[in-house]
């Protein structure tokens, strides 16, 4: 896929400070770097859906294990990344003292890793991040976990300390709410650019519309900064 211009950016300088470094010591007699010109980031178009569009999604999810579907509404809710929910840990949901509401700490996250397979870390901006959850999504999780606990004692194992497992226990393949949403949106007709970052997209775009200021959305969603934001929504 094509490196998108704020990538370019964050690499060039990167290089560029290597080679500057690299003169400094005498190693090379010019910073080639300094050359050329840093690309301008575009503003990019993002798929938002409509209300009515949204609504179509959420009545989708009725119907799907419940695995799915409260993964699904926690990207919708939370609006974090499919990495950072893959990699998330009952421990990370710390319950009321009625079990009522929930928060939520994001702080690392399953990735696919070129030559290396599905790898674990930190998130994006290396910062965890704290979400309130209401009480109706809150059911959802206490019903999956309700769930687990009872697949597990018919394996005879153990329950995982992950939420989202195959049915070994084992944490999910990122990639498999990926292609298990593009066959839900296939099936409930909607767009084909639509993809699961747009779920994420939706509730970004959704808490702008709202009225909560751009640093308070950037920080809910793990951005470093408002920049992002601005540009692309």
């Amino acid at each position: 896929k094509p490196v998108q211009e704020a990538t370019v950016q964050k690499y060039l300088t990167v290089v560029s400070a290597v080679l500057s470094d690299a003169k400094r010591n005498e190693i090379i007699q010019k910073n080639p770097a300094r050359m050329i010109d840093l690309p301008e980031a575009k503003n990019r178009m993002q798929a938002i859906p409509t209300e009515a569009e949204a609504r179509r999604i959420l009545e989708a999810l009725v119907n799907v294990p419940c695995k799915y579907g409260v993964y699904y509404l926690l990207a919708i809710y939370t609006g974090c990344r499919r990495g950072e929910l893959c990699a998330l840990k009952w421990t990370d949901f710390e319950m009321s003292d009625d079990f009522k509401t929930s928060v939520l700490t994001v702080s690392r996250s399953r990735s696919i890793v070129a030559g290396k397979g599905v790898q674990e870390g930190p998130t994006k901006n290396k910062k965890p991040r704290t979400i309130f959850i209401d009480e109706a999504l809150n059911d959802f999780v206490k019903a999956l976990s309700m769930e687990e606990v009872e697949c597990a004692m018919k394996a005879g194992r153990r329950m995982s300390e992950y939420i989202f497992t195959n049915d070994d226990g084992m944490p999910v393949h990122p990639d498999t709410f990926t292609k298990y949403l593009r066959r839900l949106y296939d099936k409930n007709g909607l767009p084909k650019n639509f993809h699961l970052h747009t779920l994420r997209h939706y509730c970004v775009s959704t808490m702008l519309h709202c009225g909560v200021d751009k640093q308070t959305v950037a920080e809910l969603v793990g951005h470093g900064d408002t920049g992002f934001l601005e540009r692309t929504y």
